[in-house]
């Protein structure tokens, strides 16, 4: 008797406390509360790699609604006259889906974003003109993959690569490019 006494009471306490912990993760309280309540969580992101590299500012802004999902928007400012980057204003706005979420909460880790860009720039291959600065603004569509880490206290690393066609608005754009970055930032 005492045996069956002793296996339920064992078996009773393991299920009580695997169920107490469920879903705790040793994070800063106002940030768990953030991820487990109904609240939806926002970041703020700077691209650093663009910004220590080239001088160019790309800085970004995702709203996450859920654990597997988030959108946002990207906008890129190229201040001075740079032959390597051609465009000099962009409006990225992006949707993500996060993959292979470890964690109880979510939005970081493997994602997939899907995006359209709205772009100006110059052209400097453009020969078949005398005047070699052609201006231009065109649309694209295009997929990247990347990921997201957040430490405990919302910090973020993120690390992406990816690309797109434009949709041929002008004559002088790229026909394809590139999308990627190293963002940190913060995560509410």
């Amino acid at each position: 008797m005492k045996t069956i006494t002793l296996t339920i009471a064992l078996l009773f306490s393991l299920t009580v406390f695997s169920q107490g912990y469920k879903g705790s993760y040793r994070i800063n309280k106002n940030v768990q509360q953030n991820y487990r309540g109904s609240s939806h969580l926002s970041e703020v992101k700077i691209d650093a790699a663009k910004l220590a590299i080239g001088g160019i500012l790309e800085a970004s802004y995702e709203f996450i609604g859920n654990d597997a999902s988030g959108y946002g928007v990207s906008v890129l400012l190229n201040p001075r006259e740079n032959d390597v980057y051609f465009e000099k204003f962009s409006i990225t706005p992006f949707y993500r889906m996060y993959f292979l979420n470890q964690q109880h909460y979510g939005a970081k880790g493997l994602f997939i974003e899907g995006f359209s860009k709205f772009s100006f720039g110059t052209d400097d291959d453009d020969y078949e003109s005398y005047n070699h600065n052609n201006e231009y603004f065109d649309t694209a569509l295009g997929l990247a993959i990347g990921k997201k880490w957040v430490n405990n206290n919302g910090f973020i690393l993120e690390i992406f690569a990816g690309g797109g066609r434009t949709l041929g608005l002008s004559d002088v754009s790229p026909e394809v490019f590139f999308r990627g970055g190293l963002f940190i930032g913060k995560r509410f």
